[in-house]
């Protein structure tokens, strides 16, 4: 009588871990507030290394070091919308260094026609995929010099930089 006692509630116990362990889900889905795009957790695609695996991460107490340790996705930050706006935007001067991943768009040093002293440098950055206003910064630089001293930085008027944040903005 002991052993069918024991018997059947080590059978009632194998029977309800296994149906909560069937419950459980190994893949994360995760919804932007901002654009609605559903996205997967890049850690549920990693392929499963063994020599990571320690008895936790088999039973699903823990994580190996690839599931814990996911870097940001900077690209999927990037507005195509913006990227290509800012880019025609930009036509009047020569890109020197962009980065897709990242959103930062650095042009050459520009120089405008009639003012061989002064010069601009534009860098933008696209903060979100969201077509937004906050979503983009820009910074221009500017430099002048007199014909017997080199080059020094001088103050850029706020307008100029909001006045291609809206450029760049009203052609997305």
């Amino acid at each position: 009588m002991v052993v069918r006692y024991y018997g059947l509630r080590l059978a009632f116990a194998a029977s309800i871990s296994f149906a909560l362990a069937a419950c459980g889900s190994d893949e994360t889905v995760h919804t932007d507030p901002v654009t609605g795009i559903v996205t997967k957790d890049p850690a549920a695609d990693a392929p499963k290394d063994p020599t990571e695996q320690t008895i936790f991460t088999v039973l699903g107490l823990g994580k190996t070091d690839s599931q814990r340790n996911v870097g940001p996705q900077t690209g999927a930050t990037v507005s195509q919308e913006l990227w290509e706006a800012a880019h025609d935007s930009l036509n009047f001067t020569k890109i020197t260094s962009e980065d897709l991943l990242t959103g930062l768009i650095v042009t050459d040093w520009y120089y405008p026609p009639g003012k061989p002293n002064e010069r601009l440098r534009v860098s933008v950055f696209i903060l979100s995929r969201a077509l937004r206003s906050d979503s983009l910064s820009v910074t221009v630089e500017r430099q002048e010099r007199s014909p017997t001293s080199p080059w020094h930085d001088t103050p850029v008027a706020l307008d100029v930089q909001t006045g291609l944040e809206s450029a760049i903005l009203l052609r997305a």
